[in-house]
């Protein structure tokens, strides 16, 4: 007779269906077994621009980008399944590197970023053709949802965009002088726009891929290295470095961070 006995849990055996991680306002990431992750969000106007994204760079990436397979909305939330990039995070791979892991590492991305910074565009936007996206570069204004930010073709174009949070806190001769140093934005470069440890994925020491792709789009030439992260900012070739923006950057930052004005 065959065997109609169920089978019984292994006591070492890994769930097929796992929570990675679960943040504020209802965004969960999980793992479906070892070849695919399922991501969920509130739906909001935007939420595609991961799968437009990935669409964009997939076929150049060869393997670096995490494939999506899926996506939909359902009521209220926003699912995506993509496939899963070997490694880990260079954020939870950190205590087993070494520095010369870490330069190997920063190096690797940089590459990648090159590759990237081929793709041009003669507007700043995202791929839907919004005007970019990425808080850290266009702050929200007060009373407003970024409807006062514009798709940007010129550099011109780009420092009145970024005057906007700053025009009531420095006199209007402070302001020309600071917009005047801005170092050129263009050409404007295709840009992940996320470039921190919890997106960087590596395996034994090396750069395996890039995950986040939702606030990519055509950003200033300086943007990806003015806003990646600190660890491998070194590390990064120097066709990808621009001290003199990251040092305009800074300025401008704390200029329009103070809780002062005038």
């Amino acid at each position: 007779m065959p065997d109609t006995a169920e089978p019984q849990p292994q006591p070492d055996a890994q769930p097929s269906c796992k929570l990675l991680l679960a943040k504020p306002g209802g965004r969960s990431i999980w793992a479906l077994g070892s070849k695919y992750i399922l991501k969920e969000r509130g739906y909001y106007q935007g939420s595609e621009l991961e799968v437009i994204n990935t669409n964009f760079v997939a076929d150049m990436a060869k393997g670096r980008v995490p494939k999506i397979v899926a996506s939909w909305i359902e009521g209220d939330r926003f699912f995506t399944i993509q496939e899963r990039i070997e490694g880990e995070s260079l954020e939870d791979a950190l205590p087993k590197l070494t520095q010369e892991d870490l330069a190997r590492v920063g190096k690797q991305v940089g590459e990648f970023v090159i590759e990237l910074r081929s793709i041009t565009s003669s507007q700043m936007q995202m791929l839907d053709g919004r005007a970019v996206i990425d808080r850290r570069l266009f702050k929200p204004l007060p009373g407003s949802i970024n409807t006062l930010y514009s798709v940007c073709t010129s550099d011109d174009q780009v420092a009145a965009n970024l005057a906007l949070p700053i025009r009531h806190l420095v006199e209007q001769d402070t302001l020309h002088e600071l917009m005047s140093k801005m170092p050129s934005a263009m050409p404007f470069t295709f840009s992940h726009s996320d470039l921190h440890e919890g997106n960087i994925m590596v395996k034994d020491g090396n750069f395996t891929g890039l995950i986040d792709w939702e606030l990519a789009g055509f950003y200033p030439r300086w943007w990806e290295f003015v806003n990646s992260c600190e660890l491998l900012s070194d590390y990064l070739p120097a066709e990808v470095q621009d001290q003199d923006a990251l040092a305009w950057f800074r300025v401008y930052h704390k200029i329009r961070e103070s809780k002062g004005g005038k």
